[in-house]
């Protein structure tokens, strides 16, 4: 009974992806289940690009919301205050955030359902992989690809509902994490929460295995899949989130050493100086963005801009001029920038408050490629192994004072920011280790802003007090306050989640 139901299931979700991918003609014929069940192993490649990888979803359009390099402005334009009322309860750590968002705004905050539902996919394809027929090298492929995403989707969801891995008096063997679901047959029972630690074993596990296979089979998959690149830099992530810095350097310098390439801003500005008031104009090529298909430090790319930004909208200027986004980058936030970090410029245009440089000027920036929506909008790029590379080895250098560390940390921060800055660009070289780690922080904050970096790296740091203040009404501020270490780091399950499944218990 329990084949039958597993093998109707399979049907079902490979005919829905079939009908997803075939034209109007090839719909209109008939077809009997056996037709449009896997049969091959290019049939599963199919199913796990429909089901398993993530292609234009958005995980988190919500989650720069929750941080400290977003604020609020006030706007009396009617459609900004919608956006002000869908953005509110994550601004403001509500505990209800999930619902109340879903009364408003119904794209892209299902962020538990959408993981699981793709993890569901993997693990389809994983079960099936022994029934189908096809080269058993790409079998292995596949198989390396799906447990990759796997562990990738458990380690987003355990570090959005659960509590940080590193967090002081936190046991891991008790403290709850997520449901663990490894494979696709049918159960009575509901799942319930595991523990962190057997959530970050499972992942563990996952990315160890998928690691070889993809070094073994994977070294041809384009870069909208998993590629032996990306399960290197997930490893480095999960490691630094584990504080286990020596293996955390160890997966970053993999991919330093097999793509060490960035991409240098400064090829990509034009910089014109106004003879009479010497006022600067930069001209970005929009075409230069760091996460694009065509550069050279992407490893892999997700995600639709248009659902990504959706809470960070542009006012109409015709009937509201000089007015800003609800939402935009923080003014603190930018004023950190060094006046030659040409990342402002470049990545965080579209973010800023005033959109008058973006109307009648000639900078608007992105880090993929403004214009063109069959680029990524998140994703991993090769920038991301430097800052985790350069962080563990800080943090062995404060264990161990290894001074060998320390000028390797200070080298890859100079070499990332040498591609970021004007040229020329000067080292900086600092001899403290921890005035290093504080300014290591900070260059990981403005490399990964707006990459659903931020929030978690906040989590991992200590959860620090931070302050949003919002104006609903003009000149009337109000003040939010998350407190440190408080247990608003840790998200709610959805309600409607929660009712799905008694099984589960809701965060505190």
């Amino acid at each position: 009974m329990i084949d039958d139901m597993k093998s109707f299931f399979y049907c079902l979700i490979f005919m829905a992806l079939s009908i997803g991918i075939m034209g109007c003609g090839d719909f209109l014929e008939e077809s009997s289940q056996d037709e449009v069940r896997p049969s091959t192993v290019s049939d599963l490649e199919q199913l796990l690009l429909g089901e398993g990888y993530l292609r234009t979803d958005c995980i988190y359009p919500y989650l720069e919301l929750l941080t400290d390099n977003v604020q609020n402005a006030y706007s009396d334009n009617e459609s900004h205050v919608t956006v002000l009322q869908q953005g509110l309860p994550v601004f403001t750590w509500d505990v209800d955030m999930f619902d109340k968002m879903e009364e408003l705004y119904t794209t892209g905050i299902d962020t538990w359902e959408k993981l699981y539902s793709k993890i569901k996919g993997c693990n389809v394809v994983l079960d099936m992989l022994d029934d189908v027929t096809g080269d058993e090298n790409e079998k292995l492929n596949q198989r390396g690809q799906a447990l990759a995403l796997r562990g990738y989707y458990y380690f987003l969801l355990i570090n959005t509902f659960a509590q940080p891995y590193n967090k002081e008096g936190v046991d891991l063997n008790t403290a709850l994490g997520v449901p663990l679901i490894v494979s696709s047959a049918v159960k009575d029972e509901f799942p319930a929460r595991e523990s962190i630690a057997k959530v970050y074993q499972q992942i563990e596990r996952d990315l160890l295995e998928a690691v070889d296979l993809m070094d073994k089979y994977g070294q041809n998959n384009i870069q909208y899949k998993v590629t032996p690149l990306f399960v290197y830099n997930l490893l480095s992530r999960m490691y630094l989130y584990m504080e286990n810095w020596g293996k955390a350097a160890e997966y970053a310098s993999v991919v330093i050493t097999r793509n060490p390439q960035l991409r240098r801003l400064s090829d990509f500005v034009t910089i014109e100086v106004d003879e009479w008031f010497g006022d600067e104009t930069l001209t970005y090529d929009v075409n230069g963005g760091v996460l694009n298909y065509n550069s050279p430090e992407l490893i892999w790319g997700y995600g639709d801009k248009r659902i990504s930004e959706i809470l960070f909208q542009l006012p109409d200027i015709f009937t509201y001029p000089g007015s800003s986004p609800i939402f935009s980058v923080s003014d603190k936030f930018l004023a950190q920038h060094d006046v030659n970090d040409l990342r402002p410029a470049c990545y965080y245009q579209r973010y800023f408050k005033s959109i008058v440089p973006m109307v009648f000027g000639s900078i608007y920036g992105s880090k993929s490629n403004l214009n063109d929506l069959s680029n990524p909008h998140r994703g991993m790029r090769v920038a991301e192994a430097y800052l985790n590379r350069a962080e563990a080895n800080i943090r062995l250098f404060l264990e161990n004072g290894n001074e060998n560390l320390r000028i390797s940390a200070l080298t890859d921060l100079n070499y990332l920011r040498e591609h970021r800055f004007r040229q020329p660009y000067e080292d900086v070289n600092i001899t403290d280790g921890q005035t290093l780690l504080e300014f290591c922080l900070d260059e990981r904050r403005k490399e990964l802003a707006f990459d659903d970096h931020r929030w978690f790296d906040l989590r991992r740091c200590g959860m620090p007090e931070m302050i949003h203040e919002v104006t609903i009404n003009k000149g009337q501020v109000q003040e939010y306050r998350l407190a440190k270490g408080s247990d608003r780091y840790v998200l709610p399950i959805p309600k409607k989640v929660l009712d799905k499944n008694p099984a589960l218990v809701q965060n505190p």
